[in-house]
Formats: C-alpha cells, structure tokens, sequence
C-alpha cells in the first residue's frame, strides 16, 4: 500500500484544508453575505448539475478505472484510450443535454412555487453540466496515471477560495447576482481547463485507438460495463443528494441549512474520499491480476484505520458544532436545526467505518450485482424521502438519508462476505464503536464551562478527544496508527 498510503495522506491533507477553507466558507461568510434563497440557489444547481453530470459520460470514469490498465503503455500513448473516452463524453453531453430540454417542463413545474429562482436560472444547467461532468472524467484519467494530488488541490482548495471571493464581490454589490451565478460556474470551467492542461503536461496521449487490444476489450463490453456502473454511480451519488433535490420544492432556505448541516456531517467521511481515489485504481489493479489477498488487506486496513479515525472526527462534531454556529453567529434557523446535523453524522460514521467496500463490489465480476443492489437501495430511500418529508420536514430527509445509508452498507458488508469471505469487522471494532458513542454521550451530558462559545468549543471538545484517543492508545486497539505517528515524529527530527 506505498502509493496508497502516500497519495491517500497527500489527498487527505489537501481536502483537510480545503474542509477549512469550505467551513470559513459555509459557516462564516455565505450565510452572512448571501440570503437563504441566494444560497440555496447556488447548492441547487450544483447538486442537480452533479447528479446529471454522472450520466452525461456513460460511465467513463468507473470505464477508465476498470479498463485503462489493460492500455496503459506511455510509449505508446497508451494506445489512443484518450479517443475512447472522448468520444463516449461527447455522445453522452448531447443525449443528455436533449434530455434535459426535452424535460424542463415538467421538472421546472415542481420548483416553480417554492424555488422560483431556480427556475429562473435552470438554463444554466446545460453547461454546468458538461463542465462537472468532464472535471470527473479528467480526474479519473488523472488518478488511473496515479496523479490524484492535483485535481484533489483544484477541486478542495483553488475552488472553494474563488468561492469566497466572488462571493464577497457579490455583498459588496461589484456584481449583479447574475454575474455571481456566471462566476460561481465559470471557476469549475478554469478547473477543468487546468486539469485539461496537467493532463497534457505530465502524459502523452493520443485520439486513434489501438485495434488490437480494442479486440480483446471492445467498446461494446466497455459500454456494458461502464453503463451498468453509471446507473451505479448515479444511484450512489443520489443516495446523497436526492433529499436536497426534494427539499428544494418546499423551500431554498431548508436547502442552505441542510446543506450546511451535510458539510459539516462530511468532515467523517474526508480521510474516506482521500482513500478511494486512489485505492480504487489498485483494487481493479489486484483484479486484474487475481491478487485477491492483497484486496482483503486492502479492505481490512480501510476498516481499521478510518473506523478510528471517523469515530474521533464524529465525537468532535456532535460536542462542537452547538458552538462553531454559535461562533459563526449563523441566524436561528440554522440552530433550530441543529439536531439534523447530528443525524447525518451518524450516515456519515456508518459510511466511513464500512471501508472501500463499494470498489471490491464493482471492479469485481459481480458488478451487476452490485448495481443491482445500489438502484434497490435507492428505490427504499426514495420512498423514504417521499413518505418522511411531508411529516417532519428537514429532519424526515435526515432520517431518510441515514436510513439510506445503513441499509446500503450492511447490504455491501453482506454481498462482501458471501461472495469472496472479506470479514474486516474484529473484537476490537465493537469496542471502537461503543467508546465513540460512549465519548459522544460524554460530550452531550458534560456541561458548559464557560458564556464564550469558543473556550466552550475548546475544553469540551479537547476532554473528549483526549479521552477517546487515551483509551485507543492504552488498550492497543490500532498500535500501529500511533506507531506510524512515532516513526513520523523521529524522522522529522532527524
């Protein structure tokens, strides 16, 4: 796990920082320079173009993951891949674009009441879309050549800077909000273009595809799987987003504080998505060459370390956040909501603890399985969503969100288990899992010290990490973690 463990930490590092930007960001400045509805707006069109955007490519990124390594050869430009994926790009851009014309009707309809202004800018949905949609091909590309740190410093650092930016241009009434929408959209463009331009710089391609091995592995089984595992992605992705999707017909304002309350949810999932990009490249990798062994300690080690990890960031989230909106003196709708952010950490803490699981499933044989698994997933919690919103509003999309997530996980643990005997869970995982919720509870019963939000934030949230981090360390429940930190802190002094 070299690669993984060095990029992984890289990755991690940047998307910490990036977190810190994005907080200052979300909790500190949007809320107080944008409205409600302002804010919302911008979420809503990220996430609705997020979502089209994972079937504009056909499944080209989970293609490039699964298939770019039976091609790579930069002597030989890994024999024209690059016209493979440009190709499928293009033709899924302008089916989906037709689409989504062909449907703006009846999709503007359900927002015209509550989310007017969505409305008024969803033409610009077309371009977002082709934009995320190529940011996530060019990013995949970039971590099949196992050259993750780049698009990961765009993407959780660059981005959420020129965020700020225009947006404190807007407050300040330099820009109409039209060109605030223009902005917020073209920074993804200069995203794209630098990773366009990394990706020329650092490898050489070419468009003409090899024929040879395009006999071993042809478009049409490429396709086969690539469109399996888009319908794959985009249930993935909507497991995520389709409660924000739903909460915008009644209101932009429930968006922004949802919204808020999932960012902070996914400071537990980071050390996750720094792993996955690119774990993901060497579990299909193993696959590829049958090294099952070195996937089940892949597998093994991702459930050790980020169910330790998760659980010390869901313990400081769910003692802190009373505080850190207190802080950010966000406006009493945001802390009348303050219960969903801790029902969403616990999908986050479920997400986390499960490990890569979701690439053993499908860089393996039994993909469509697996996708059949996801899309069922998705059906139950769209039901939920549909049944839970109307009666408890904000918090029936929590609750919908954190049903979604045990049940789709305990389903991956299971298919795991029955299709290769992956078992990561030990003894000593339960009793990680009953000293997180153990400091969590301390965290909740211990009472302030202090009228400053700040000191509070402080000692409560240092008392409990220092508790939960003391009884991993004394009863040796990952001694290697504390090791690998040792190591560390000697070779830095020397």
């Amino acid at each position: 796990m070299g690669v993984i463990k060095r990029q992984g930490i890289k990755n991690t590092i940047i998307t910490y920082i990036g977190i810190l930007i994005g907080a200052i960001n979300i909790i500190f400045i949007q809320p107080k320079l944008l409205t409600p509805e302002e804010l919302g707006l911008t979420r809503l069109l990220y996430d609705f173009a997020y979502i089209i955007g994972l079937a504009v490519p056909l499944g080209l990124p989970n293609i490039i993951v699964k298939f770019f390594p039976f091609f790579k050869d930069k002597d030989q430009k890994h024999n024209g891949f690059a016209g493979i994926i440009l190709l499928v790009f293009f033709v899924g851009f302008i089916l989906s674009a037709i689409s989504l014309l062909i449907f703006k009707p009846t999709i503007t309809s359900h927002y015209i009441d509550k989310a007017s202004l969505f409305v008024q800018y969803f033409s610009f949905i077309i371009p977002f879309t082709f934009i995320v949609s190529a940011i996530t091909i060019t990013t995949a590309y970039c971590q099949a050549l196992f050259k993750s740190t780049i698009p990961s410093f765009l993407n959780d650092i660059c981005l959420r800077l020129g965020t700020i930016v225009i947006t404190v241009m807007y407050f300040n009434k330099w820009i109409s909000l039209d060109y605030y929408v223009y902005l917020f959209i073209g920074l993804y463009a200069i995203e794209l273009i630098v990773i366009v331009g990394y990706i020329l710089f650092v490898d050489s391609i070419s468009f003409k595809p090899n024929v040879n091995i395009l006999r071993e592995h042809s478009l049409k089984k490429m396709m086969k799987f690539g469109l399996l595992l888009c319908l794959a992605s985009f249930a993935s992705i909507a497991l995520r987003k389709i409660d924000v999707l739903f909460l915008g017909t009644n209101s932009l304002e429930l968006v922004a504080v949802y919204t808020t309350a999932i960012f902070i949810a996914s400071f537990i999932e980071v050390p996750l998505g720094a792993l996955e990009r690119i774990s993901h490249t060497k579990i299909a990798d193993n696959f590829a060459k049958e090294n099952f062994t070195e996937i089940e300690k892949i597998y093994k080690d991702s459930v050790k370390y980020l169910l330790i990890i998760g659980g010390l960031l869901f313990i400081g989230i769910n003692t802190c956040t009373q505080y850190v909106y207190q802080i950010g003196h966000l406006p009493n709708l945001y802390l009348q909501c303050l219960n969903v952010v801790y029902i969403v950490s616990i999908a986050a803490l479920i997400n986390i603890s499960t490990g890569i699981n979701s690439a053993i499933i499908f860089y393996s044989k039994h993909y469509v399985l697996g996708t059949v698994l996801l899309v069922g997933t998705l059906f139950i919690t769209l039901l939920l969503n549909i049944i839970l919103i109307p009666i408890y509003g904000i918090y029936g999309a929590a609750i919908a969100s954190a049903s979604g997530s045990l049940i789709y996980n305990f389903s991956k643990f299971s298919f795991i288990y029955y299709k290769f005997k992956f078992q990561p869970y030990s003894i000593k995982s339960f009793i990680i899992l009953l000293l997180i919720f153990t400091c969590t509870f301390i965290g909740y019963i211990f009472p302030d010290l202090s009228l400053n939000a700040i000191a509070n934030l402080l000692i409560k949230g240092s008392i409990v990490s220092l508790v939960y981090i003391g009884f991993i360390y004394q009863f040796r429940l990952s001694p290697e973690i504390f090791d690998m930190i040792k190591s560390t802190l000697i070779k830095s002094k020397n």
